[in-house]
């Protein structure tokens, strides 16, 4: 009685604490008052959402439903995200937004909803991302294949000036000759073998080169008369130059001293996007020289030619004003404006309207105060309306409505779309359609037109009446005329062949077509037509089927190998949809191959002299077994009924058994490998040694087309393979038995289902594992045997439905048996 009173309690027990847990584990969409969200597992949040989505609620009616039953704002935040985050499959292992940002987004919101009250109506219009649209220029400076390194294989600029670091050739000719290759010494002179020192610095080559030759004079007399004298500069000097501000790489850089502010912002990384392509300053000796606009290169191809010398500062300013230009332009992008320029240059900016944009006025977005504005521009206005800071510009694509188009199609030689004009008719159409087509139906035609509400509304004419001119039709913008053939108005007739002929399949019908037509059209017959009768199965039509009984009219009838047929046949005609049969003649048989191979004497392929030769035939015909055979492990390979191709199925059934298998492989994906594994050949066990003893027994098996009969020699191993610690080939010994052969291979593993063990033998048969109660009688083993110890199947772990389902019986068992037991 104690024994019963302690069971009954445990059992009470186990079933509170099964309900209890369920319940913690589980959200309940009526109490949600106390939900938080953090102490939720993703499968948790995955079930709940399973849950209301089955009862036909989308995500925004789960959240409302949460905020009705009493979820906080924050809860419902981070709720939105969990979802999310389950959604897009991304684990729940990233930090939870902290509660302060999300109050803050939370009041965001708020006060979106607050200033905007049709925001629940109206969707938030997104501002456009400013990082999908480049900013016009910045990427010129990006570009690998640019180096902006200055040519030093061009005239020397008449404006250069000569200083410190140049080099100066001096070739002199005629009566003397002589050439100089001299540095300009940092005291801006150089010195010449005889003279002083000739002082060059911030000379021209022009002056430089009249001072040089003044000074030559006194060591060259006949300079100018037999004596002549060139002076040029060789290798320039490199310079200098800080870029600061506004740029990627702001720093001192050492460039040739022929290079512009442009050489020297390309190795700087140019402006970054708080930089000014258009206010780019040049200092020189604390002086402002000059200001860069890259919108002149970048757009025209000018360059301001500024040449930098020693110590210059390039200055990049930041951005003045930027507007957007979107939509139909060839260069859509973000373009920085000087003031007062005007819609017209922004769009030049732009590389101007494409094709298919809407060029009669431009709508643009700009910035009012704390507000926003349309500004809408017409053409005319375009070079007169300035663009302002901030300013979005979105060029429209041009409307896709014709205004002057019918379209025709169907039976007339030149369907198509052509030019409406007031008053055109149909008739004059069809003739700009080069009229209709022999096979137009001209009992009806349609046409279809366009209303003002873009509206369809249609109109069924007669042909006949406008070929005729008794009747006419004004047809209007975007009618559209359907014109069908006789053909479109019917099923297409074709005839059919199948059977003993060269190309059997579907011909057009041909009217007064006749069977000796088609087969002639068919390549005429194969040698194993049957002639003598040829048949013809009619399709019955509902006029000759009242009764519903007749599946076909069927005609017979002999036909020679010239394709004549008898007087009283030949005038029969064929019809649509017949279907013409030529049968297998029974006399005639294919040879059929088959092949021996391994220890015969002959080993080859031999041809079946019938239908009732055996294995033992061929053996004989082979010269029976060599002294090397094995006899036991003879086996017939014979090809599976997917690739069959022998006399009782042929071609054809063997065709139908792929396509089966084609869609079954198609079908069922998920099948397993092995299920897939369809072989095309497939070994048969035989008894060699009992087919020899006794011809035409049982084991004595009647061969077929493809058959093998593979014969191997004496084997001296088994194979063990599978669920063994190491598979591998064992030598054979008679006196070993199954268990010793799984010993030699390292005995059974842990996965290893024993009673499950079988062996196939050298010909293809196997034998399984006996058992009968806890006793196993293992199979023997030949030579050549497969010793197969399969693996034990995985054990499924049960799923929350599963658990469940059980706990519940459990916990609904336990109940049973402690009312059970009150009532004793």
């Amino acid at each position: 009685m104690k024994q019963l009173q302690l069971a009954k309690q445990f059992l009470f027990f186990l079933s509170i604490l099964v309900a209890c847990n369920l319940k913690a584990q589980q959200l309940d969409p009526s109490n949600l008052q106390n939900l938080n969200v953090d102490e939720l597992t993703d499968e948790q949040v995955q079930k709940f959402v399973d849950q209301v989505e089955s009862n036909g609620y989308t995500e925004d009616q789960l959240l409302l439903l949460a905020k009705t039953r009493g979820v906080s704002d924050i809860q419902i935040q981070k709720l939105r995200q969990r979802i999310a985050k389950l959604q897009s499959g991304r684990s729940q292992t990233t930090d939870v937004p902290s509660t302060d940002r999300l109050r803050e987004d939370l009041g965001v919101e708020n006060r979106r909803l607050a200033n905007d009250p049709f925001a629940l109506i109206i969707p938030e219009e997104k501002e456009e991302d400013s990082e999908e649209l480049e900013i016009f220029g910045l990427s010129f400076f990006k570009n690998e294949n640019l180096t902006f390194e200055p040519s030093l294989n061009i005239p020397t600029p008449k404006n250069y000036q000569i200083s410190a670091g140049d080099e100066i050739i001096i070739d002199v000719w005629g009566a003397s000759e002589q050439t100089y290759q001299l540095t300009v010494s940092p005291e801006g002179s150089i010195r010449i073998t005889g003279l002083g020192p000739i002082y060059l610095n911030g000379l021209t080559v022009d002056r430089a080169t009249r001072r040089i030759k003044a000074r030559l004079k006194s060591i060259y007399s006949t300079l100018g008369e037999n004596t002549f004298a060139d002076v040029s500069l060789g290798k320039t000097r490199s310079i200098k130059v800080h870029v600061v501000g506004e740029v990627e790489r702001p720093g001192t850089y050492l460039v040739s001293s022929f290079a512009t502010a442009f050489n020297a912002l390309y190795q700087a990384g140019g402006p970054t996007k708080s930089g000014s392509l258009r206010d780019i300053r040049v200092f020189r000796g604390g002086q402002k020289i000059g200001t860069l606009d890259a919108y002149r290169y970048l757009s025209d191809g000018l360059s301001d030619g500024l040449i930098l010398k020693d110590q210059d500062v390039i200055s990049v300013q930041p951005y003045g004003d930027r507007v957007k230009i979107l939509g139909e332009v060839k260069r859509p992008s973000i373009y920085e404006i000087s003031p007062e320029e005007s819609v017209e240059q922004a769009i030049n900016y732009a590389g101007g309207f494409t094709e298919k944009a809407f060029t009669e006025r431009l709508n643009i977005r700009r910035n009012d105060g704390n507000f926003k504005k349309m500004v809408t521009v017409d053409r005319i206005q375009f070079g007169n309306t300035a663009m302002q800071g901030g300013d979005e510009v979105t060029v429209s694509l041009i409307s896709n409505q014709f205004k002057n188009r019918v379209t025709i199609e169907g039976a007339v030689y030149q369907p198509g779309e052509y030019a409406w004009s007031e008053g055109l008719t149909l008739s004059q159409l069809l003739e700009q359609a080069q009229g209709l087509q022999p096979d137009a139906f001209k009992d009806r035609a349609i046409i279809v037109r366009q209303n003002d509400d873009f509206t369809l509304s249609n109109t069924s004419i007669s042909l006949n009446e406008v070929m005729d001119g008794e009747k006419d039709y004004q047809l209007q913008n975007e009618d559209l005329i359907t014109i069908k053939s006789i053909f479109d108005l019917r099923e297409a007739y074709f005839v059919r062949v199948e059977g003993e002929v060269l190309k059997p399949g579907r011909y057009p019908y041909i009217a007064g077509q006749t069977v000796e037509d088609l087969v002639y059209l068919a390549g005429g017959f194969k040698e194993s037509a049957a002639k003598s009768s040829i048949e013809v199965a009619r399709r019955v039509g509902e006029q000759n089927n009242q009764n519903q009984q007749a599946s076909a009219e069927i005609f017979q009838f002999p036909i020679q190998e010239s394709l004549a047929v008898a007087a009283e046949d030949a005038q029969f005609e064929l019809q649509a949809f017949d279907l013409v049969v030529i049968r297998k003649s029974p006399f005639f048989e294919d040879q059929s191959m088959i092949e021996v191979e391994g220890e015969v004497q002959f080993p080859g392929k031999y041809a079946l002299r019938s239908k009732e030769e055996r294995i033992s035939d061929i053996i004989k015909r082979s010269g029976g077994l060599t002294s090397f055979a094995y006899a036991k492990g003879a086996t017939l390979i014979r090809q599976t009924e997917y690739y069959a191709t022998d006399e009782d199925g042929g071609d054809t059934r063997a065709r139908i058994r792929r396509q089966e298998l084609g869609e079954l492989l198609e079908r069922d994906t998920l099948l397993d490998k092995s299920q897939q594994d369809f072989k095309k050949q497939e070994p048969i066990g035989i008894q060699l040694e009992e087919v020899l003893k006794n011809p035409k027994s049982k084991y004595d098996l009647l061969l077929k087309e493809g058959d093998v009969i593979s014969i191997p020699k004496e084997l001296q191993t088994v194979r063990v393979r599978g669920e063994v610690l190491y598979p591998s080939n064992i030598r054979f010994d008679n006196g070993m038995s199954f268990k010793s052969y799984i010993a030699r291979a390292g005995g059974f593993s842990d996965q290893a289902r024993r009673k499950k063990s079988y062996v196939i033998y050298a010909n293809g048969s196997a034998k399984k594992t006996g058992s009968f109660l806890w006793w196993k009688t293992y199979p023997r083993v030949e030579p050549g045997a497969e010793v197969i110890v399969p693996e034990k199947p995985q054990k499924r772990k049960l799923t929350p439905q599963e658990v469940l389902g059980i706990t519940t019986g459990v916990a609904t068992l336990g109940l049973l048996v402690n009312q059970i037991v009150n009532q004793l």
